[in-house]
């Protein structure tokens, strides 16, 4: 399948392709050049996160935008179709008791809504787009994006389409060059599919479920720190 982009606005003055000094320009020869950065950085505190649980939203909130732990987002077993969920049943219910949870234990200034949203988007879905922006340096913008999205506006952020509204603002320059790559250019960050964009989102995402599944898949929220302590829950959010 493929990506339909539309034409950008403004004319891109390219160098000489045919010259042998000129580089090549073509995305994916631009991400094969680039260094493979490791996972997660040494020394820093990792956190597994399901980013369509509420405990999500708690973490952003309580951490704030300067929070600098590496944010691992992980696949939970669902049932949850690929399109989403707008039924109730049990996972529905188990979303509910999560927020719930997560209420119980919110600060003052820590604003969660009493009820899920319409939709509960699959996981994987919003992972990919994580998976893609993390590769981009811009995970945490739009991590922050998805999130308040999702619990403040109740929007389907696992619909490609909606994430192509709401990204483009954090994802593309005014300066990007045209190098075919759909995530700069247009800000693009999954296939109509539902899946990631690049081999590189891929590695990110089977690391950290990786991760995640070697750890007893510990629930949506759980922090390690430097140590190797493990902490889930609200004992995740302490200080």
């Amino acid at each position: 399948m493929t990506i339909t982009t539309p034409t950008r606005p403004h004319t891109l003055v390219r160098p000489n392709r045919h010259t042998a000094a000129s580089p090549d320009w073509t995305y994916h020869a631009l991400v094969a050049q680039r260094p493979v950065a490791p996972a997660v950085r040494p020394g820093t505190v990792r956190l597994l996160v399901d980013l369509t649980s509420p405990w999500a939203y708690l973490a952003h909130l309580r951490l704030g935008p300067d929070d600098d732990s590496s944010w691992l987002a992980v696949q939970r077993p669902t049932t949850i179709p690929r399109t989403g969920l707008r039924d109730d049943g049990p996972e529905r219910e188990e979303m509910q008791r999560q927020l719930d949870a997560a209420r119980s234990v919110a600060g003052p200034d820590e604003d969660l809504p009493t009820r899920v949203p319409s939709v509960l988007p699959h996981p994987r879905t919003v992972a990919a787009a994580y998976a893609e922006a993390v590769d981009l340096g811009r995970g945490a913008a739009v991590r922050a994006v998805l999130l308040e999205a999702y619990w403040l506006d109740g929007q389907d952020i696992g619909s490609p389409d909606v994430l192509r509204q709401i990204l483009p603002s954090v994802v593309v320059d005014e300066d990007t060059l045209c190098t075919g790559d759909p995530r700069r250019e247009f800000g693009y960050l999954v296939s109509p599919a539902r899946e990631p964009l690049t081999d590189r989102a891929y590695h990110l995402m089977a690391d950290w479920q990786r991760q995640w599944e070697d750890l007893g898949r510990p629930g949506p929220l759980a922090l390690v720190d430097t140590a190797g302590a493990v902490r889930t829950g609200p004992a995740a959010l302490r200080p």
